[in-house]
């Protein structure tokens, strides 16, 4: 099975600040993911243009893929020591994972633990000190398996409770149970984990943060697949072979259009069948057909779809969880898919044609197109072809 590193981060400014010194970036080539933590020290202008200059650093040397243990020694080499509090002007959490076989190598130089979560429990994370430019680096390797997930963070996430609105430490051991907590209800939405943790933190700051606080994470989940199919192909001979291609794929299946679900029912030797409960003004009702999970009608939903992936910006939290028409549905699973394969038959219906456009360009074809760029624009890999 096909497996996809799943990344997201946030960050709380400290208050009164309008830059953040905690930087993360982030570099994928071939086969390596690697993520870049980096807090310079203070806070505001300074810290941000410290900590920007060694996430830079970093990621460029990376992108020349020069090893990670000479990266470690470039950077503090180039960084000094601030003398009077002997702090490292920028510290740093480097996170290296090997999509071909899921091996991970973390290089820690003085930010907080890097926490490991399997089967969504805290795990320990074995690390071992190793001497660069007279800096002791925490090191660990091994290999990740699905579901696994770890969590970086900067210092300013585990001071929140120290003088707080809660007079308790929010230190490591209370972020790890509380992740714990999270990943138990979502074990495959590291994006809401980041983000309730930081909104968590930044409610013990009382919403006036006394440092930069932020969080990356990152999580092995398997890709998420799905297949779209609508418009009868031009060549009536096909109809046979692409049906049975959406009936036998693996993921979520999706038919749009009347003509298009019964080219798929005669296959699955079922028929469509209409649940108006899901009617609205601008979309009609969606169908149920054996075999199929999300079954529409296709130009006016299609249009809908389009326009719910653009109000959303591809936030599939931002689609109303009570609306169970068949845009919303088919937007959200779009939205959710890592894999997507359009499967577009380019018979016109003349219903929906214009006649002052050439008689080869269709609506269909058009507002297909238009959904396959938006969802490239969103980082999912997109597969169109045209029958």
């Amino acid at each position: 099975m096909k497996f996809l590193l799943d990344i997201h981060h946030q960050s709380l400014n400290k208050a009164g600040e309008e830059l953040c010194g905690d930087q993360v970036r982030m570099l994928t080539a071939g086969n390596k993911t690697r993520v870049v933590l980096c807090d310079g020290l203070g806070s505001g202008v300074k810290a941000n243009i410290l900590a920007s200059l060694s996430s830079e650093i970093i990621i460029n040397m990376l992108r020349e893929d020069i090893p990670l243990s000479e990266v470690i020694e470039t950077i503090i080499a180039t960084l000094p020591v601030d003398r009077r509090l002997k702090l490292a002007y920028a510290t740093n959490t480097i996170i290296e994972v090997d999509q071909a076989d899921l091996s991970f190598r973390i290089y820690n130089f003085d930010n907080p633990p890097v926490l490991y979560f399997r089967d969504q429990k805290a795990a320990p994370l074995h690390f071992r000190e190793i001497l660069v430019v007279d800096r002791n680096i925490q090191f660990s390797e091994g290999n990740l398996k699905r579901g696994d997930a770890l969590f970086a963070m900067s210092d300013g996430l585990i001071r929140a409770g120290l003088g707080g609105v809660h007079n308790y430490a929010w230190d490591v051991e209370h972020v790890a149970a509380y992740i714990e907590e999270l990943l138990r209800f979502l074990p495959a939405e590291v994006r809401l984990v980041v983000e309730k943790t930081v909104a968590h933190t930044n409610e013990l700051y009382g919403r006036k943060p006394a440092d930069d606080a932020s969080m990356v994470g990152l999580l092995v989940r398997p890709k998420f697949a799905a297949m779209l199919f609508t418009g009868p192909p031009l060549d009536p001979a096909e109809d046979g072979v692409l049906a049975r291609r959406i009936l036998d794929f693996k993921g979520t299946r999706i038919v749009c259009g009347g003509t298009t679900g019964k080219i798929v029912g005669v296959q699955s030797g079922d028929t469509v069948t209409i649940d108006p409960d899901t009617a609205r003004l601008d979309v009609p009702p969606m169908g149920k057909l054996q075999g199929i999970d999300i079954v529409t009608e296709g130009i006016f939903t299609l249009t809908s779809v389009l326009e719910w992936l653009e109000v959303t910006q591809g936030n599939v939290n931002l689609l109303p969880k009570k609306d169970k028409s068949g845009a919303v549905q088919i937007a959200a699973a779009l939205l959710d898919a890592d894999e997507i394969t359009l499967l577009i038959g380019l018979k016109i219906n003349p219903a929906y044609q214009n006649p002052d456009l050439p008689q080869s360009v269709s609506i269909r074809k058009n507002l297909m197109e238009k959904i396959a760029e938006h969802l490239t624009r969103l980082g999912k890999s997109v597969l169109i072809e045209f029958h």
